[in-house]
């Protein structure tokens, strides 16, 4: 049976039969025979089900939930294989076992050994003095061979979005079981330090003697309970845990906010996640080249819708990713665009064959016959529309020409773009000025001197994709040029700064066995590549035409969201407001989205732009913004938020000679726009993480705890 993975997870599991510990078929299911008993009923799909390409056979589901236990997805476990997420491919919350409480102890795993070798503790009972706890799975793809395999860059941003999921719903009593060879590791080190889990060191020392836990082993479940209790004993104090303060940063200026890897498509996505498993690459650089591959297709077929326009606009993007050297930028690049460059071969193979028959057709012609021969037989075009390094002169040139409608300037030299001669001196205002035409109208001019007037002319209806990628040392006084950002050539740019992986990229033999070319998701997403690339019927292509291409509407919904999009973002704008800085930035918010998720629709075969399409779409572009925001020159210079919410707490606790408040009455006497959770809890959440303060919860109520350090 094919499954989507689009089903709503209630229907899932109404679907599943569910086994109780006692029953036979709980006992011989295969996750429960190889990875322990949790004593708990669980979800079984009764059925062989497929999910994108990969078999399943009566698989495990385990439902997802986010810190306020609301069901959100579920996640198809079968020992050996990928896991499946539905709906969406990436989870946004976690499973679990146990007694989750604020007050309890939670403890938090990434493979299906430890979480179920934890959970089978929880089920022998707890004897005083333990304490009972909860364990918690972050959801990761691999989990099935978790143990075997280094954690990657997104690994640790899932594991931390789960952490940071439940200490911001007032658990503040989460640990980590980490092996003793990570546990000084950079990465594990920087989930201690910018969240509230505490790493639980897997080899304990007793008097003279080591004593070792492998939760991957078969390991006795009551010495995995004693050594969790021990282990969370052992830990320094609290008050011994804080931190030095950090400086706060400003909320619109955030370095490295995580990409909405989300957002993409279902098969974009995985092929962005494969990418980036494959090169070693940031997910956003990764996501970067895909874009820029769908970019590229999309553009010579459809327009994005345009509020005056029926005709739309070019759905064409600028992307710019900072990476710095060695972040593998050309490798992810080649690979997302591997349909685009094996179509491009084939067309230029069949070029050199018409040139070559076109050569001998004249060959032996006098030189009337040939000029003859010539004026009906145009000599073949070079059907190339990949470029690495090319000037706007003669890239126009070859649109006047009629040599190309459609290209892309894909680089991963970015600072010779913007270091050479056409974007310095004289010539750079005429480029700037040409490039913003071609991403708006589809429209280049080329004007030669009186005395070379044959290149002139003007060309309609093209379409030009950027993707750019560069060093910071390179692009920055590009990025902060005031001249580019004022006439609108960089706003126009999709921007992401990646987090240098450098130190991470750990190789095992699992790693170096693998295989990308066999991998079905970037199998699958090559395909789609190059069925949009063929000249077959293309999806919808009875709508009406425009120069060839069809624009791709917003349904009723996606129009909604278009609109309150706008709003927000030319309201923050204003005098004061988050984005007064940013205006030329944010004031192309609303058609970056429409441009991109038109892309994002193309690349489904959706008819219309729907309101989940949109929303994709919205959550890049506003990753963007945040991204353009580091910048020096273009933040803004007030009193951050998170500046403004600990002057206030702070206020308050030396006024009633305190060292914590109730988070409700914090709430409630924070500056009168931060009072709404969805204010307070995002510049709360970065108190936490830069050491100012912290949750704990007395009498079952949530406190904010200042850092001593506060009060000297």
């Amino acid at each position: 049976m094919n499954i989507t993975t689009s089903i709503k997870p209630d229907s899932i599991l109404a679907n599943c039969t569910v086994l109780n510990p006692l029953d036979d078929a709980y006992i011989n299911h295969p996750i429960i025979q190889r990875f322990g008993s949790p004593s708990q009923p669980i979800y079984v799909e009764q059925c062989n089900v497929e999910i994108n390409g990969v078999s399943y056979e009566q698989p495990l589901i385990l439902p997802i939930y986010n810190a306020r236990l609301e069901l959100v997805q579920c996640a198809v476990v079968q020992d050996r294989q990928l896991i499946q997420v539905m709906p969406d491919g990436l989870a946004k919350g976690f499973a679990y076992f146990g007694d989750l409480h604020q007050d309890k102890h939670v403890i938090v795993t990434h493979s299906l050994e430890a979480f179920f070798k934890i959970a089978s503790s929880i089920a022998i009972g707890f004897e005083p003095p333990l304490q009972p706890f909860a364990v918690v799975l972050v959801i990761l793809p691999h989990l099935y061979h978790a143990n075997k395999t280094t954690l990657k860059a997104f690994d640790f941003e899932q594991i931390q979005f789960v952490i940071n999921q439940l200490s911001q719903t007032g658990y503040t009593q989460i640990y980590m079981p980490t092996r003793a060879e990570h546990i000084k590791l950079k990465p594990y080190q920087n989930l201690e330090q910018n969240t509230v889990v505490r790493l639980l060191n897997q080899t304990m020392q007793y008097g003279d003697k080591a004593f070792h836990i492998d939760l991957n082993r078969d390991d006795d479940t009551a010495e995995v309970q004693a050594f969790i209790h021990e282990a969370i004993s052992q830990l320094p104090k609290q008050d011994d845990h804080w931190g030095e303060l950090l400086p706060l940063t400003q909320a619109e200026s955030a370095i490295n906010t995580p990409y909405p890897i989300h957002a993409l498509p279902p098969l974009a996505r995985e092929a962005v996640l494969a990418i980036a498993e494959y090169v070693q690459a940031p997910i956003a650089m990764a996501a970067q080249c895909v874009i820029g591959a769908m970019s590229h297709i999309a553009q010579a077929h459809v327009n994005a819708p345009h509020p005056f326009n029926a005709q739309g606009e070019p759905c064409s993007l600028y992307l710019l990713t900072e990476g710095q050297s060695g972040s593998r930028k050309s490798t992810s690049r080649n690979m997302a665009d591997k349909a685009i460059i094996q179509y491009e071969r084939k067309q230029y193979e069949q070029y050199r064959r018409d040139l070559e028959q076109w050569k001998s057709g004249q060959a032996s012609l006098n030189k009337k016959d040939r000029e003859a021969y010539c004026a009906e037989n145009p000599p073949p075009h070079d059907p190339s529309t990949l470029y690495s390094d090319i000037t706007l002169e003669s890239i126009a040139g070859l649109y006047v020409d009629g040599v190309l409608n459609n290209a892309s300037i894909a680089s991963d030299e970015a600072g010779q773009f913007f270091g050479g001669y056409t974007m310095k001196g004289d010539t750079r205002t005429q480029a700037i000025g040409g490039y913003a035409k071609l991403f708006d109208d589809g429209f280049v001019e080329r004007t030669r001197s009186k005395s070379n007037l044959n290149g002139s002319g003007r060309a309609y209806d093209v379409r030009l994709t950027f993707n750019l990628q560069g060093q910071h040392e390179v692009l920055a006084d590009a990025l902060k040029d005031p001249v580019l950002r004022g006439q609108g050539f960089l706003p126009r740019f999709i921007l992401t700064i990646p987090e240098n992986l450098a130190g991470t990229r750990l190789q095992d033999a699992i790693y170096q066995n693998k295989n990308a070319n066999t991998d079905h998701r970037l199998i699958a997403y090559w395909t789609r590549c190059e069925y949009l690339l063929d000249d077959c019927p293309r999806p919808h292509a009875d709508q009406e035409l425009y120069n060839g291409r069809y624009v791709i509407p917003m349904n009723e919904q996606a129009r909604e969201i278009d609109l309150a999009f706008y709003n927000m973002f030319e309201e923050l704008q204003g005098k004061g407001k988050r984005y007064e800085y940013l205006q030329a930035f944010a004031s192309r918010a609303s058609q970056l989205a429409r441009r991109l998720a038109t892309v994002f629709a193309y690349f489904q075969g959706l008819q219309w732009i729907d309101a989940s399409t949109l929303k994709g779409a919205c959550e890049v572009v506003k990753h963007s913004l945040n991204e353009w925001a580091m910048y020096a020159d273009i933040e803004v210079k007030t009193e951050s938020d998170a500046e403004k919410l600990i002057k206030n707490i702070l206020s308050k606790c030396i006024k009633e000679n305190t060292n914590r408040i109730l988070k409700s009455l914090a709430a409630k006497g924070a500056p009168s726009h931060l009072r709404k959770a969805k204010a307070f809890d995002p510049c709360l959440n970065e108190l936490i993480e830069f050491n100012y303060v912290r949750l704990v919860i007395i009498d079952k109520s949530t406190y904010i705890e200042l850092n001593p350090l506060l009060l000297k």
